[in-house]
């Protein structure tokens, strides 16, 4: 009779669990699909901070499952088919995307002459992860939401890339006597929206604000997405059917 008891305890404790608030908010979390070396981020600062969950494989999941897409300093042909194939109809779904640069990344990681470069802000044409002395960066549009709380400082490596058609500026690199060089550029495509930044997040030195910016920029494209998670989306075809059955 008491082991039936505590069987009877367990099996309840588990189902608490398993419906408690904490469980519940996170089937209804937003997911992150992060890709290539996001190292650059305190992920725990930000998923305390938005409830998102973080996810570093797509594994057998679609790409709509995820609210925000992360592509790091990670090459054209690491990209699992489902994003370098369906990216075009993510964004049209109302997707958010970040890529960053580096050795890895635009023209340098191969994505010259993709169709999923033609979708970016800043487009990549060639090898374009170049050296460069130290410049100011200049500011376009200092309201804008990534940029809160954030001074961005003198910058020297950076991917060499043209601005494309539909994309606007954030920031640029200036020097005197050389063309000035998109930085930081965003792009609405269908519903969604690409932020892309020319720098490689985990070499930029000294920059003290640079794990605020990365928050920022994750935040900016959360807010922006209009891809609810898989479980909330569930909830929400599930009431739809109930109220067309009544």
């Amino acid at each position: 009779m008491a082991s039936r008891i505590l069987i009877v305890l367990a099996v309840s404790a588990l189902g608490f669990c398993l419906l408690s608030p904490h469980n519940m908010a996170a089937k209804n979390s937003p997911v992150i699909l992060s890709l290539g070396d996001d190292s650059y981020i305190t992920w725990s600062e930000m998923e305390s901070r938005t409830g998102a969950i973080v996810k570093r494989e797509l594994g057998e999941t679609r790409l709509t499952d995820y609210s925000v897409l992360i592509l790091s300093n990670t090459s054209y042909a690491s990209l699992p088919e489902a994003v370098r194939e369906g990216l075009a109809d993510y964004l049209g779904r109302g997707g958010s995307v970040l890529i960053t640069g580096g050795k890895q990344s635009y023209g340098s990681g191969g994505y010259a002459g993709t169709e999923l470069a033609e979708l970016l802000p800043l487009r990549p044409s060639r090898d374009d992860w170049l050296p460069h002395p130290f410049g100011p960066t200049l500011i376009l549009q200092p309201s804008h939401p990534i940029l809160t709380g954030v001074e961005i400082p003198t910058m020297a490596s950076f991917n060499e890339l043209e601005l494309n058609v539909g994309g606007v500026e954030i920031a640029r690199y200036v020097r005197t006597q050389r063309l000035p060089h998109p930085l930081i550029a965003e792009r609405s495509v269908g519903g969604g929206t690409i932020l892309a930044v020319a720098l490689d997040m985990t070499l930029t030195g000294d920059w003290k604000d640079r794990d605020r910016f990365a928050q920022n920029c994750v935040e900016y494209l959360l807010k922006r997405s209009r891809i609810e998670p898989p479980e909330k989306r569930s909830d929400l075809n599930r009431g739809a059917m109930a109220c067309c059955a009544t």
